[in-house]
């Protein structure tokens, strides 16, 4: 049997939700740049642009805090460049933090420069798009994948593959834009270094003993 919510019934983020899916504010960006942060609508910008990775900040009006996407906090030298020069040209409201899921979040952006740097971070491969709100978070890894001399499996890829799933190879997918819930995965198997966040919603499997191949979920 199926059975119809009403509109009435729903909280404030899934009215929102139903309303427009967040993801549908990627192609206004442009827009917004013109508008200014005080001409947009509320709801789209406390809310939605989430969707793209940006945060309004109530305690910093007009200076937005940006969420990336670094499946297992993996980043070249060239891409920490392209977010260095991202925060360097705010001064002393640019500033960046490393999060507790191997992430990277940019402060003091302005909406006025966001197409311009959401263009820098295509060239450099680099993308924030379903970082905020319900959806699937950054995909964590073990922080010694690739150089434990005793993992089972190297699950860079795996993250890297599952992210681009998810994310449509960084152009945003609707298919997961409307979790009930952010939902947060972890991918590491290795047969001496445990990795588990206590935040992981879907963690893989560590196997107790050295075997040919493991399942990860």
């Amino acid at each position: 049997m199926t059975s119809t919510v009403s509109a009435a019934s729903l909280n404030k983020f899934e009215k929102l939700k139903a309303e427009k899916d967040g993801l549908a504010v990627k192609a206004e960006l442009e827009q917004f740049a013109k508008l200014g942060w005080e001409a947009m609508d509320e709801t789209d910008r406390d809310h939605r642009l989430k969707w793209v990775g940006l945060f309004f900040r109530p305690v910093t009006p007009g200076k937005f805090m940006l969420r990336m996407r670094l499946p297992n906090g993996i980043i070249t030298s060239g891409q920490m460049r392209v977010l260095a020069e991202v925060v360097q040209r705010y001064g002393a409201d640019g500033n960046g933090d490393v999060t507790t899921r191997q992430n990277i979040q940019l402060r003091g952006v302005r909406i006025e420069d966001v197409p311009d740097i959401f263009q820098r971070f295509e060239q450099a491969g680099l993308t924030s798009v379903q970082s905020g709100m319900d959806n699937v978070r950054n995909i964590t890894g073990s922080p010694v994948a690739g150089i434990d001399a005793d993992e089972l499996i190297d699950t860079r890829g795996l993250c890297r593959k599952v992210q681009d799933m998810i994310t449509n190879n960084g152009e945003g997918n609707p298919s997961f834009t409307n979790l009930p819930r952010k939902f947060n995965i972890a991918i590491a198997v290795a047969a001496t270094t445990p990795f588990m966040p206590k935040s992981t919603t879907l963690p893989s499997s560590r196997p107790t003993k050295t075997i040919p191949s493991a399942s990860m979920f």
